[in-house]
């Protein structure tokens, strides 16, 4: 790299703004170059089963199919793959298409902006409410598990409450630190080649946003996995001799559920902390693992669509159900708790 631009000063901030050497770059087609393209060959067939999800539901809805599931749940669902598309192409623009080359001539061209600030907090917000999502959705069944008779009542209370003004409000209050920020184009350092680059808020918004964003998603986080705990230790609590093989299997897909939800969140959370911590105690380090980060996104944005849509009984082979919402269960039956608690989760 310092061959390239031996003839020039590269700026303290590793901004590659008016440099010739990046204006005349071109970049060579190799695994760098490829990743750029990667994502789409499993994020476009994604898209598809999303899609795919919202129509079955609306039909089965429609239809009154015993199979499907809680309203809010639903809408807790469909806002998180919503947000998780959007953040997929913010880091997209942010990160992987940089990294390979593509804009680096066109980026040494553009001078620092706030047009690249809008796209770093638009990519921060759509995390953030990623992060968000899975929390809502674990908070809506345990809702149902613990007040299974009401949850309607209560569900559409947290929801028009809670769950929608947190959802959007605290992810704005969030990324408000960067509104006096200035976005430019970086230079990676090694491992990354000459031309990989990134779209970069400068050292000190990058460490606030970095501890920002550790913090909260520690937090939620913490909070997912003192919910699921919870609900694992209800669903075993209520398991008794006399429990019918219905309820057993009700219980077992609900544990199936809980632990696919858990690994869906742990994922990302482990590859997003470790860049996280390197940035924040090993500056150096943080080149050298930042390509695990759009591993573990790309992880969660793909996982829970094509898991709700192999697994819930909504999406499977065409059969005969009964005209009865499971969720009705929670209020006209009298099945006993053990059987309301399961479906609860399972829905």
């Amino acid at each position: 790299m310092s061959n390239l631009i031996s003839s020039q000063i590269m700026p303290a901030n590793d901004s590659i703004h008016g440099l010739d050497a990046y204006k005349s770059f071109v970049p060579v087609f190799n695994f760098t170059t490829f990743q750029a393209f990667l994502p789409f060959f499993y994020i476009c067939p994604t898209i598809v089963i999303m899609v795919t999800i919202l129509v079955k539901y609306k039909k089965a809805k429609a239809a009154l199919n015993s199979a499907t599931m809680d309203n809010n749940i639903f809408a807790c669902i469909m806002f998180y793959f919503t947000f998780n598309m959007l953040f997929y192409f913010g880091d997209y623009f942010h990160l992987n298409l940089p990294t390979a080359g593509f804009v680096t001539s066109w980026c040494a061209g553009v001078e620092p902006n706030r047009g690249f600030t809008l796209l770093l907090m638009y990519s921060y917000y759509s995390n953030y409410c990623v992060i968000i999502c899975p929390f809502l959705v674990c908070l809506m069944r345990l809702t149902i598990m613990m007040s299974p008779r009401q949850n309607e009542r209560y569900c559409k209370l947290i929801m028009y409450r809670f769950a929608i003004p947190f959802l959007f409000l605290v992810p704005l209050a969030l990324v408000a630190v960067n509104v006096t920020t200035t976005g430019y184009c970086k230079q990676l350092d090694h491992p990354f080649s000459f031309g990989s680059i990134i779209i970069y808020e400068g050292e000190d918004y990058a460490r606030l946003n970095i501890i920002i964003h550790f913090s909260f998603s520690s937090f939620i986080f913490s909070s997912n996995t003192a919910m699921t705990i919870f609900m694992f230790y209800k669903l075993r609590m209520t398991q008794t001799s006399s429990t019918s093989e219905r309820t057993k299997e009700l219980k077992r897909r609900a544990e199936f559920s809980l632990f696919l939800a858990v690994v869906s969140s742990v994922v990302p959370f482990i590859t997003n902390s470790i860049c996280s911590v390197s940035f924040l105690f090993d500056r150096t380090a943080w080149d050298y693992v930042l390509f695990v980060r759009p591993i573990g996104n790309d992880f969660e944005t793909t996982m829970m669509p094509w898991v709700l849509f192999l697994t819930h009984p909504m999406f499977r082979s065409k059969k005969k159900t009964s005209p009865v919402n499971t969720t009705s269960v929670f209020v006209t039956s009298n099945n006993t708790s053990s059987t309301r608690n399961a479906t609860a989760v399972t829905s």
